[in-house]
């Protein structure tokens, strides 16, 4: 309880501190919302709902920790056009008495930089990229419902600029394993600056999350319906650019935005297809990607993700496929391991 007590603690200081804060801009630290986990990317970028044994998941909730990844080791890796990595690596070990403990680090790498003077001379070169060292705890609160938390630590460092900061994900988990239901709350990225890159202090990235899931009892499926971005309704980004000017008002006139897609926006849609413990293909639509990502003219398959997981000997390896638009996406690859198998 102690553990407990000390957590619900900080969810209400860092909730505090994450709304009340100075921004200049919509957040800072937008790397913490990057999908490692190939399995959580394969499924429209979320799956706060997956209570299986994947230890790659905790990053998302911290009450997706569970006793059986005791001793496993997860690894995730990504790539973007231009060079740039991002991926966490994690670890969890368990205690009888105090619950199951993780440590993960998340990372984004920008890759090397050339240093140039205005005339373009090259005098030297610099690197950038942001960390995040979390620490997860979870414990049953009874046979069906799940707490955990995550405290962080971020660190970014853009050549001469660097900032820290502190967060913290608190998440609720309950499963019904009889009729397969599952359904979590997750508040996500609270906390605050704690040394800035100039004078202004920014805000984490907060946001809630909330999920359901089912598992058809006579078929191999698990669908999820997940809701993000909760803490504010109207999500809805109007680019300028796309705005004209009425010929005879003199005013500028933007497209309306109905009620049901400032509805959809909020939502993510996946489903499993469970053949076996040892092999998953995974499906995912998200609804805000392709509004926002996916080109005017020509949407393709903007917002549509999809993967498969697979188990190799004591290895379980996981593809995923995020396609933003026509332009591109992006691979993700993860693999873990039960230490104990060896």
């Amino acid at each position: 309880m102690k553990q407990l007590r000390f957590f619900m603690f900080s969810f209400f200081v860092l909730n505090y501190i994450s709304v009340s804060g100075q921004s200049g801009g919509n957040a800072v630290y937008n790397f913490l919302n990057l999908q490692g986990s190939a399995h959580a990317a394969a499924l429209g970028g979320n799956a706060i709902t997956s209570y299986d044994e994947d230890l790659s998941l905790v990053y998302q909730n911290p009450a997706l920790l569970q006793r059986a990844m005791h001793n496993h080791l997860a690894l995730n890796i990504a790539g973007i056009k231009g060079g740039i990595k991002f991926g966490d690596v994690a670890y969890a070990r368990s205690y009888d008495k105090a619950g199951i403990y993780a440590v993960n680090l998340h990372y984004i790498s920008y890759g090397d930089f050339d240093r140039r003077t205005i005339e373009n001379e090259k005098v030297g070169e610099f690197s950038a990229g942001e960390y995040a060292l979390s620490f997860s705890w979870s414990k049953p609160l009874d046979s069906n419902l799940f707490i955990g938390a995550s405290l962080k630590g971020i660190f970014s460092d853009m050549d001469e600029s660097s900032s820290a900061g502190i967060g913290a994900d608190v998440g609720l988990t309950w499963i019904h394993k009889e009729n397969g239901w599952t359904a979590s709350i997750v508040a996500k990225n609270m906390g605050a600056q704690i040394s800035t890159y100039y004078n202004e202090r920014e805000k984490l990235p907060f946001e809630i999350q909330a999920g359901i899931s089912k598992k058809l009892k006579n078929a191999p499926f698990r669908m999820s319906l997940i809701a993000q971005q909760l803490q504010k309704w109207d999500i809805t980004y109007i680019d300028p650019s796309a705005s004209t000017i009425d010929p005879l008002t003199g005013e500028q006139q933007v497209d309306d935005i109905t009620f049901l897609d400032k509805l959809t926006r909020h939502l993510i849609l996946n489903t499993e297809i469970i053949f076996s413990k040892g092999f998953q293909v995974r499906l995912g639509y998200n609804f805000l990607r392709r509004a926002e990502l996916g080109f005017e003219q020509r949407r393709g398959m903007a917002g549509f993700t999809g993967g498969f997981g697979v188990k190799v000997n004591r290895f379980q390896l996981s593809y995923a496929r995020t396609v933003f638009n026509r332009a591109g996406g992006i691979n993700n690859f993860s693999i873990a391991t039960n230490l104990s198998s060896f």
